[in-house]
């Protein structure tokens, strides 16, 4: 476990490189954002260019890189951050059937700190939408992560 917490100390440096952490600086309340919800482990607040009628962004307050980084320790927070998303769907009204959640996958991704997206209501255009779509090499919906993860969770106990 010692050598993973420092892949992943090594990634984040290297991910986030000279420059800070958008999204790090969010979480920490040094760069200001409307947050939606906020709490120990994740925040939510709306995507600064929103490609469906409601965009919001679910991040953990740690630096977890991305998609890639995510082990099956993070797995209980991907379930809280889930559980948060389908709550603000509901708050702003939207069927959490057809909206959508889910992470872009590097190099498609443009903040270096995991980030869900919660997509409800219609999107703003064709291309928008094109970005979320599920099945893509660049879009990995959060079940995909989440069952990915039960695997290793299985393997693990064998």
């Amino acid at each position: 476990m010692e050598i993973l917490a420092s892949i992943k100390e090594f990634w984040t440096r290297l991910t986030c490189g000279a420059r800070p952490c958008v999204f790090c600086e969010i979480a920490s309340g040094v760069r200001k954002e409307e947050i939606l919800y906020q709490d120990d482990e994740i925040l939510a607040f709306h995507d600064i260019k929103p490609a469906a009628e409601t965009h919001i962004m679910v991040i953990p307050a740690r630096h977890i890189a991305s998609v890639h980084t995510v082990t099956v320790d993070d797995y209980d927070l991907l379930l809280r951050m889930k559980a948060k998303a389908l709550d603000l769907l509901k708050h702003f009204g939207h069927d959490v059937k057809a909206s959508r959640l889910g992470f872009h996958v590097p190099p498609f991704n443009t903040v270096n700190h995991l980030h869900l997206h919660v997509l409800g209501g219609q999107f703003k255009s064709a291309l928008r939408e094109s970005k979320y779509e599920p099945g893509k090499i660049y879009y990995m919906e959060l079940s995909q992560l989440l069952a990915k993860l039960e695997a290793k969770m299985e393997l693990r106990e064998k």
